[in-house]
């Protein structure tokens, strides 16, 4: 039987090569254009949720910030940022949220970590509240003597950053650590609600608004707020760099435009959550209970302005660092300085 002419070109063996090519070329064009739309994913580990020194990073997928430069935020929350960092630590995250203070032990222990960009600035948003039963006979910070004080927990080798400023703050009162007992809690407000209502502590120690808010709710009564302006602050190094993001040099090393791309989206959320108003902070992070809403917009009101424009490190910010981790005998291993812990490269370009 003769071959018709649509049997002679699809049997002809240079034209089934050039249409394999064809496809193959299609096929791999079209899988190009797929990657090139799919956004990468970038993972942060950070205490929470909606902790106010976090907020900018909260607000990032919030805003769409890592949607605009092609990223995919994603946010993993802890009990607390010694936590966070050490779940980034066995590589379940590429960046962590912490408190700057606990740095060096890590570093001491060999884990070597480096603060790219800071968060928050001023004095610590930090209160005690008492259980409302002991309101009475728990007036003071010497009070404390003997009593069972909730501070968000750390790891057994590893104090959490909220635990150095508690002990440096009742000691400024003359109670000695030692003379309280220290009980782990969670750092959010269900971890602060849930030791008062259980009975298990006397008093927390915790940030605001979660403060406000065990007041607000009947469970609770203020002791003392580090930004009370009746009560002076009694911390050596007050406006010491606080809530920072952290990366490990080793990533630094290896994939240096992924922390240019962290560090762009907080740059981002930084300038945009300090020119904001505190209920627009509020509106975006969608906290829908009407009463946290109302203690996060007053909190925010008056600890204004809480957060870092532009993430820098401003040096009277890093040398009352040395001032507070000298007065809470933190030592940094071989006499390094506290610039040994940052790395501002990305922060600090334009």
């Amino acid at each position: 039987m003769a071959k018709t002419r649509f049997d002679q070109e699809i049997f002809n063996p240079s034209r089934r090569i050039a249409l394999k090519t064809l496809t193959a070329l299609l096929a791999c064009g079209g899988m190009r254009r797929v990657a090139a739309v799919e956004p990468s994913t970038c993972r942060i580990n950070i205490p929470g949720p909606l902790l106010m020194p976090f907020f900018p990073v909260e607000l990032i997928p919030k805003l769409g910030i890592d949607r605009q430069i092609d990223c995919n935020l994603g946010i993993r929350y802890h009990p607390s940022g010694v936590f966070a960092l050490e779940d980034m630590l066995s590589g379940n995250a590429e960046f962590a949220g912490v408190g700057f203070p606990v740095l060096p032990k890590f570093l001491e222990q060999g884990k070597s970590v480096v603060a790219i960009a800071r968060l928050s600035s001023g004095a610590p948003p930090y209160a005690i509240v008492v259980r409302a039963d002991l309101a009475d006979s728990i007036r003071s910070i010497s009070d404390l003597r003997g009593r069972t004080l909730g501070v968000p927990a750390g790891s057994a080798t590893t104090k959490t950053y909220l635990q150095l400023i508690a002990e440096q703050w009742v000691s400024a009162y003359g109670v000695a650590p030692n003379q309280l007992r220290w009980a782990p809690i969670a750092q959010t407000y269900e971890g602060v609600y849930g030791a008062l209502a259980a009975d298990s502590v006397d008093a927390v120690f915790c940030e605001e608004p979660n403060s406000g808010s065990l007041v607000r709710a009947g469970i609770g009564r203020t002791l003392a707020s580090l930004n009370d302006p009746h009560n002076p602050v009694r911390i050596v190094g007050k406006n010491h760099l606080r809530a920072v993001v952290v990366t490990t040099p080793e990533r630094i090393k290896t994939n240096p435009q992924r922390v240019r791309t962290m560090v762009n989206m907080l740059r981002r959320s930084l300038s945009w959550t300090r020119a904001a108003t505190p209920s627009a902070i509020v509106e975006q992070l969608q906290v829908s209970d009407a009463g946290q809403r109302a203690d996060l917009i007053d909190a925010l009101t008056r600890l204004s302005p809480l957060y870092s424009g532009d993430g820098t490190f401003p040096d009277d910010e890093i040398q009352a660092t040395r001032d507070f981790m000298q007065a809470v005998g933190i030592k940094l291993p071989g006499n390094a300085d506290v610039r040994s812990l940052i790395d501002d490269r990305w922060v600090k370009a334009d």
